[in-house]
């Protein structure tokens, strides 16, 4: 009987946790390679180099692990500004992108034409460079390529000025992407925005949630940090804790939300709380706001806290709420559910595939602030509810969202896309 090789990937990225920060992007290309690599794949990636970050001792074992599991990593230069550029300021990364793809894609192709890979996986702009070639290399269209343009901010800003500045890298996303076999949609809800905005044909999408580690976040829970941290916030004397963790900026809604809370104050216990967890350019606007509303009592700026710190805090909340104005896929919100939280949130970006009304919580039209007022009104009302709809957040995440299980879809479409692919010449 024939044994099944093992996929060779190509994984083509900036950045990956915990290596270059410690947001989003670099946690999805973390967990996704080291899962594809826990399953069995044979994972190179590509990547910035390193950035000299001081890592802690959990982050150190991150990335010795990254460094056990991969086939290897290969590093390449990104910053090609000034110093007195920040090289992912806007304009920075107007001069350090298409520089960057454009090497990576070169790299890539090189090794590509040698056989080295089955399948070529890009993240966001990176798909620009290899993509380019691509088409133009009959030996490279041969080679199965899957791309994934994530949260696609650029094309749902609301600020023409950022719309303006954010062309170059729509150009970029739109051609890299329509270069690929196969574009992802991380949430089935929005699977039509890759249509309309980058052009890509409805038959290439497939969609390939986003997710999170579920053992990863459960371990990051400590009795320690727990204690602390309802000390630090007084949490043994509150009747009710609303949490929001994101950036503060004003795309993220907490302006919605403080109106909305003041609309609710007569119907709140006496003892609420409102913890926004993150650091931002609207904090001040929005510290002014909950002042101005009479709420600041209530409302605590938590500043940004480490991973264990956060996760702990997730287990002495009531009702996580994201107010966003538009989202991608709104990892926030899965960690929440794990912790067993309801959550009222936006309909947008891909929370509807998250967040089901009556289920585990309630939706709120984007920037409505009467319909927040009035959904948060309903889950009040609701709260004998809470542990039920908790346990749906729960189900709801280790069933789809959990990367064991996304990565074995990441797998199956690898392997469906290597049995439609055309014998090279």
């Amino acid at each position: 009987m024939e044994t099944q090789q093992p996929i060779r990937v190509a994984m083509l990225a900036r950045v990956v946790f915990p290596l270059h920060g410690f947001g989003g992007i670099e946690r999805h290309v973390f967990h996704l390679v080291t899962h594809l690599a826990r399953q069995g794949a044979r994972v190179t990636l590509y990547v910035q180099q390193h950035a000299g970050i001081q890592l802690e001792a959990g982050q150190q074992q991150a990335a010795a692990s990254l460094g056990a599991l991969l086939e290897r990593i290969e590093f390449l230069r990104y910053d090609y500004t000034s110093p007195r550029l920040r090289p992912n300021s806007i304009l920075g990364r107007q001069i350090n992108y298409p520089w960057y793809t454009w090497q990576l894609g070169q790299r890539v192709a090189t090794a590509a034409r040698a056989g080295h890979y089955d399948v070529v996986h890009a993240q966001g702009l990176c798909a620009f460079g290899y993509g380019w070639l691509r088409r133009r290399d009959p030996r490279l269209r041969a080679l199965p390529f899957i791309a994934n343009p994530h949260g696609l901010e650029e094309y749902r800003t609301p600020d023409w000025r950022k719309w303006l500045a954010y062309a170059p890298f729509r150009a970029l996303y739109s051609y890299g992407t329509r270069s690929a076999d196969r574009a992802i949609a991380t949430d089935a809800c929005t699977q039509g925005d890759l249509p309309r905005y980058l052009k890509v044909e409805p038959a290439r999408v497939v969609v390939i949630p986003s997710a999170i580690d579920v053992a990863e976040c459960m371990a990051w829970v400590s009795a320690a940090h727990r204690a602390a941290l309802r000390q630090r916030l007084r949490l043994g004397e509150a009747s009710l804790v609303l949490l929001s963790v994101s950036r503060l900026e004003r795309n993220k809604g907490y302006h919605v939300l403080a109106a909305a809370l003041a609309q609710l104050r007569d119907r709140l216990p006496p003892r609420w709380r409102w913890l926004l967890v993150g650091q931002g350019k609207e904090r001040a606007a929005l510290e002014a706001q909950v002042r101005d509303l009479g709420l600041a009592e209530h409302v605590t700026f938590v500043g940004t806290l480490s991973d264990s710190e956060l996760h702990s805090l997730y287990e002495d909340i009531d009702l996580f709420v994201h107010p966003t104005l538009y989202e991608g896929s709104s990892l926030v919100t899965l960690e929440a559910m794990i912790h067993r939280k309801p959550v009222v949130a936006s309909a947008a970006g891909g929370i509807p595939d998250k967040v089901f009304d009556g289920t585990n919580g309630f939706l709120v039209r984007p920037g409505s602030v009467g319909d927040l007022a009035a959904r948060l009104a309903q889950a009040l009302e609701a709260r004998q509810h809470w542990p039920a709809w908790g346990a749906a957040s729960e189900q709801i995440v280790r069933s789809t969202f959990d990367w064991p299980v996304v990565a074995r879809q990441t797998l199956a479409e690898y392997a469906r896309m290597i049995a439609a692919a055309p014998r090279a010449a």
